[in-house]
């Protein structure tokens, strides 16, 4: 499949999941020993986990949210495609925004040194992965709640998954956040109107029960993603006009902000171990995933750093609303309105996998419940839009809470946990500094974005 369509990749990385999830339910509850207890068990023991039927084991090698397509299905350019898909999202349309608050000397290294500690971090969970199915073959770790699961027993792997539903939760509500921002922008309609009237076309997108009944609309949103971030840089350019504004190097106030937005920019942790394993060539992955994300965290950075000059003072939370009022920017802007739109029902496949799977009788099977429980987080979701209107905000806030944890907390932890005393001292004083680090940054960032929302800091009229 990836070597016809590479653009809808993120399709393909996700559309077995509901397999896994309805075996996994059909076969009752699978519990994985945590790693100090099958330490001490003997390594002839069978493992609950392959305790099933052959037809059935084979297939739970998919992902709990984040699932992916057999191992070898993709050549290193494919997956440098499916990379840049993950991890490029709205977030970088925030950027400029954060440059302006941090200054653009500040926020270009803070950038790049953020997302070089991401990098490494991200990096920690295929080692994990690599290490854990080393010591244990007969477990099956194939997703990020899996190795939670695994270290952590069950509550590790409940934590994951919550953690990875409500940052995928955070993403499409952010689309909302977007979308609202953008029409009111063209039509200056009330954003409340305009969060209602998405609810109806996103209540029926959510109901597909199969991913693949999503993948015209993911070429759709794609294609027009692709086209309108190419057109925005061009669209800076010819509507530039000088400003007076004086241009800061550094703003130290503004350093928490660019970082949590960076941090949320880099939206793809979730996804690192599918990734990973749809390389034909694993052991050449990490090369790829370093490369492609340095170029992806350079052009980010000068893109933060051109808006913030081209606009000064006045950039705002998307760029786009920095476009000028003609034509072509009016294509631009519902260009990505359509494709975050589109993009929405496929973020929240995740959420359906690992909720519906916890209570599968409830809320899979049974129609009512299903359509009542999907469309109950799409009006959350708007509901949530709806009062954070400041985009920028809001990215700052899941940046510096959910997007922190699941990128630099739990890999640098579970890193610890498996493989401490075989690292080296600069790997685990790394490990330790990144972990300290982000705690702090955590606690610090996500209080500078609830009191900074709560004081109407960079608002707009609801």
């Amino acid at each position: 499949r990836h070597s016809k369509v590479p653009i809808s990749a993120t399709i393909d990385m996700l559309e077995m999941e509901e397999d896994f999830h309805r075996r996994k339910s059909r076969n009752g509850s699978i519990e994985l020993q945590t790693v100090n207890e099958i330490g001490d068990n003997d390594s002839e023991e069978i493992n609950p986990l392959m305790a099933q039927d052959d037809e059935n084991s084979k297939d739970l090698a998919f992902d709990d949210g984040h699932g992916g397509p057999p191992p070898g299905s993709a050549t290193p350019s494919q997956v440098v495609i499916n990379i840049i898909i993950s991890f490029v999202g709205a977030g970088l349309l925030g950027v400029p925004n954060a440059f302006m608050k941090s200054g653009w000397l500040l926020g270009f290294v803070a950038l790049l040194v953020v997302s070089a500690m991401n990098v490494y971090a991200m990096l920690r969970l295929p080692a994990v992965q690599v290490t854990l199915q080393a010591r244990f073959p007969a477990e099956q770790l194939h997703s990020y709640g899996d190795i939670g699961r695994c270290i952590m027993g069950r509550t590790g792997e409940i934590v994951v998954q919550m953690c990875l539903a409500i940052s995928q939760a955070g993403f499409g509500t952010a689309y909302i956040i977007f979308i609202a921002a953008n029409i009111k922008s063209i039509a200056h309609v009330p954003r409340l109107y305009i969060c209602l009237a998405c609810i109806p076309g996103l209540i029926l997108l959510v109901q597909f029960r199969d991913l693949k009944s999503l993948s015209p609309f993911s070429l759709l949103a794609n294609t027009a993603n692709f086209a309108a971030l190419c057109s925005v840089l061009f669209q800076d350019y010819e509507s530039y006009t000088p400003h007076n504004d004086t241009i800061h190097a550094v703003k130290w106030d503004g350093l928490w902000y660019v970082i949590a937005v960076t941090i949320y920019s880099m939206e793809g942790v979730g996804l690192i171990l599918s990734l990973k394993g749809s390389a034909k060539n694993q052991l050449q992955f990490p090369k790829l995933f370093v490369g492609t994300i340095t170029i992806i965290s350079v052009f980010m950075a000068f893109f933060g750093a051109a808006g913030y000059v081209g606009f000064g003072n006045a950039t705002e939370a998307p760029i786009t609303l920095n476009m000028a009022s003609n034509w072509s920017a009016m294509f631009v802007k519902l260009a990505l309105c359509l494709g975050l739109y589109l993009t929405f029902p496929i973020m929240m496949f995740p959420i359906w996998n690992i909720f519906e799977g916890w209570n599968p009788e409830l809320l899979r099977d049974s129609t009512l419940g299903r359509v009542c429980s999907r469309s109950l987080v799409v009006l959350m979701s708007a509901a949530i839009a709806y009062s954070f209107p400041h985009f920028g905000k809001f990215l700052g806030l899941v940046g510096s809470s959910i997007c922190t944890l699941l990128a630099f907390i739990f890999p640098c932890y579970f890193h610890l946990k498996v493989l401490g005393p075989e690292l080296s001292w600069l790997q685990y004083s790394l490990d330790v500094m990144i972990l300290i680090g982000a705690c702090l940054f955590a606690i610090k960032g996500t209080y500078e974005s609830v009191i900074g929302m709560m004081n109407g800091e960079g608002g707009e009229e609801l």
